[in-house]
């Protein structure tokens, strides 16, 4: 059985950092041209989008903040990289955990296979699959790690979960085709999953209330949790100086929300922890939904929209005596265009069942 230093070598820092260099031109040159297109030349440089940061690509936000959104790798993931010190929210699928691991460590400067720990806290949003599948690699060599306490039960329950989805992600990745350089970090994790147990994804600090402040390479951030909505456990992030929510699975953009009675969903709870995090937002904020695009406050609230004409739209059937069963195959204006269609009748299932308690 490896070790865990054997497993994290092969998730080295430097394994996939390319280098560009860019040209001149000699003075000799410059001085041949025709004054038109020499002027062009010294006009303003547009202002270009940043390249995609890391092997994951990551999308920066503002200095030092980049984000993932991209359905097909998991739950939307932000991380944060100053002064040395990284925060990551949320660890996607486990064969990506050995990649994003790679990405925060190459931006603070720290090397993975000669340290037990760096300087990364971790924080889950909440305990589904997609947003904590990478915690077994990332838990153990983040310096702190943070859920809510109804999290860290079912986080722990769900460790064949985790080891099945590492030994899958080879595969997986050559199914959907993806980028060749994330192989190396899922083959790796694959191998690892053999020596995790229980505790190995399990975050060490539980949250249990709103307030918790953090301050991670001279960055603020607050810890926020409103109660049930799409789970018991759901975390808000709140970057004060930096204008940016991320809302964990409390907000799907332009796809109908996964319900989880399991987790004790509540629709009514949902739209209240909505308002509270609406409340957290100008017109400049940055939302990070938990699946679907980064986008402005607007995307709250059409949330709550949804919630709010879902539950009347299920009251009305219901007091017209409806059967359930017709109900889950009903649709509605406001969920036309969505993705996520296939969850479109478990919602529905799921919010009858509330308001018939």
């Amino acid at each position: 059985m490896p070790t865990r230093q054997t497993t994290m070598h092969d998730l080295n820092r430097r394994a996939f950092l390319t280098h560009t260099t860019r040209g001149g031109l000699a003075l000799s040159a410059l001085a041949a041209m025709p004054m038109s297109t020499l002027g062009r030349m010294l006009q303003p440089a547009a202002k270009e989008e940043p390249l995609p940061v890391g092997v994951l690509g990551w999308k920066t936000l503002q200095k030092d903040i980049y984000a993932i959104a991209d359905q097909t790798m998991g739950g939307n993931t932000l991380l944060v990289a100053s002064q040395g010190q990284a925060l990551l929210v949320d660890t996607k699928y486990p064969y990506l955990g050995g990649a994003i691991l790679n990405d925060a460590a190459n931006l603070i400067n720290a090397d993975i296979p000669a340290n037990d720990s760096i300087e990364l806290t971790l924080i889950n949003t909440h305990h589904h699959g997609d947003h904590t599948g990478g915690n077994a690699i990332i838990v153990p060599i983040a310096s702190a790690s943070y859920a809510h306490a109804n999290a860290l039960p079912r986080i722990k329950s769900q460790l064949e979960r985790y080891v099945q989805g590492a030994k899958a992600g080879p595969s997986e990745l050559a199914r959907n085709e993806a980028d060749e350089k994330l192989m190396p970090f899922a083959k790796s994790a694959a191998e690892a999953s053999k020596a995790w147990t229980e505790k190995t994804a399990v975050p060490k600090i539980a949250i249990s209330g709103s307030g918790t402040t953090l301050s991670i390479g001279g960055i603020t951030l607050v810890i926020n949790h409103y109660g049930s909505g799409h789970t018991d456990n759901d975390l808000v992030i709140h970057l004060p100086d930096h204008n940016i929510v991320h809302t964990g699975d409390l907000v799907f953009n332009g796809l109908h929300p996964y319900f989880d009675p399991s987790a004790n969903a509540s629709a009514n709870g949902w739209i209240e922890s909505l308002r509270q995090t609406r409340k957290l937002c100008n017109a400049e904020t940055t939302v990070i939904p938990g699946h679907g695009p980064i986008a402005g406050p607007e995307v709250i609230d059409t949330q709550i929209k949804y919630f709010e004409s879902l539950i009347a739209s299920i009251q009305t059937e219901i007091e017209k005596g409806t059967p359930k069963e017709e109900i889950v195959e009903m649709s509605w204006e406001f969920m036309n265009g969505l993705g996520f269609e296939q969850i479109r009748s478990r919602i529905i299932s799921g919010v009858y069942d509330e308001l018939s308690a």
